[in-house]
């Protein structure tokens, strides 16, 4: 969960109504907010040019009418939601997108952001050996994976990585 609070989007029951700017609850109420400093990393990659994907293991309807209402879907160049624990698959899936668009990526050059380290060996079997922070843990708020990126310096300038922005 490194986009919003809730521990769940695919239990959560649609329709989804906006309640604030970063905030919307299911059709029973339940509440479901992005974290603090979310749009603002997501505003701030998008001016970089850094490219960024969702890949998660949650049912597609909910995920995408969550960035829709929130209106963040500008920022995710590829969203891959499938309700399924194979994330390896869906890292792949997005960088075989990327390079049917002619951009070619290097695993080195991909930051996977996650909440949890489950996927990683997988991930690193399938793709490569990624770039892998694992959110609350290696970085505690989106201001920290700024500056995890500004500190490598990875801008437009001077490196072509490739951010994959994570949800679980």
């Amino acid at each position: 969960m490194t986009l919003w609070d809730h521990s769940d989007i695919s239990s959560l029951i649609l329709p989804f109504k906006r309640v604030d700017r970063d905030s919307l609850i299911d059709a029973e109420e339940n509440p479901l907010n992005l974290f603090n400093g979310i749009r603002e990393l997501l505003q701030e990659l998008k001016k970089k040019r850094i490219i960024v994907a969702l890949a998660t293991w949650n049912k597609p309807e909910q995920v995408v009418e969550a960035i829709r209402l929130l209106e963040i879907e500008q920022f995710f160049k590829f969203v891959e939601a499938e309700f399924h624990p194979n994330k390896h698959l869906l890292v792949r899936n997005i960088l075989c997108k990327l390079s049917k668009e002619g951009i070619k990526v290097k695993p080195s050059e991909v930051l996977y952001v996650d909440d949890q380290k489950r996927h990683l060996k997988d991930i690193y079997g399938t793709v490569g050996k990624v770039v892998f922070l694992q959110m609350w843990n290696d970085v505690k708020n989106p201001h920290e994976i700024s500056a995890y990126i500004q500190q490598n310096r990875y801008s437009k300038e001077n490196s072509s990585l490739k951010y994959l922005c994570q949800k679980k």
